[in-house]
């Protein structure tokens, strides 16, 4: 699990969810994700998951979903992040 992984989940067991991971608590085994679509909860907009709750994307990024992770790396000032970002972009 890594800052910046796309994750799906199922909220409470049942609500699809999909969203980045922002936090990871490696001691804890958990992370916390910025949820982007929660399939019956709208207006959720983070969850904090055990790791294996979360079931990595295998979908490639769409060209608006990295654009707002290029974002977030810049709003954060990391420059690991941006720079891994961006040269995916390529």
């Amino acid at each position: 699990m890594e800052v910046g992984q796309w994750v799906h989940t199922k909220y409470m067991g049942k609500h699809d969810c999909i969203g980045f991971v922002t936090s990871v608590y490696s001691d804890f085994k958990r992370c916390k994700i910025r949820v982007t679509r929660c399939e019956n909860h709208p207006r959720m907009k983070w969850l904090e998951i055990a790791f294996d709750d979360v079931i990595p994307e295998q979908n490639d990024l769409t060209r608006t979903e990295l654009n707002c992770l290029i974002d977030l790396a810049l709003a954060t000032y990391d420059r690991d992040w941006f720079d891994k970002l961006t040269m995916s972009n390529e």
